[in-house]
């Protein structure tokens, strides 16, 4: 289970880190809905996100401890419920779904990790 966390959490590091180059690339910082200081604490919140899930990924991979790895799963669950509300805002039900997965699969990684 340790080895299925670790890769969760590198693959939604990735996938993140992936999200937001493609956002910013289109415009994301620049957006009328948005203001610029709260584009920026969203950008510093979720760049922390996936820096501790890969640095947490890349520890609990190698056996070592999972207190890096729950605390960047603690940071994704929050984003995943937090996210959406913009996505609601603007009636786009496909990134609402993605979420809602996102934070079931997220708390099973959270449970497994804690158990360990």
């Amino acid at each position: 289970m340790q080895v299925a966390v670790a890769s969760y959490c590198l693959a939604v590091a990735a996938l993140m880190g992936l999200w937001w180059g493609v956002e910013i690339r289109n415009g994301a910082v620049s957006r009328p809905d948005r203001s610029r200081g709260e584009i920026a604490l969203h950008l510093a919140a979720e760049s922390a996100t996936v820096l501790l899930l890969a640095i947490g990924g890349i520890v609990l991979g190698g056996g070592g401890s999972r207190w890096v790895a729950l605390v960047g799963l603690g940071m994704l669950l929050y984003t995943v419920i937090q996210s959406p509300g913009y996505f609601v805002a603007r009636h786009e039900l496909a990134p609402v779904v993605m979420f809602a997965v996102l934070a079931l699969l997220t708390i099973g990684a959270i449970v497994a990790t804690a158990t360990l």
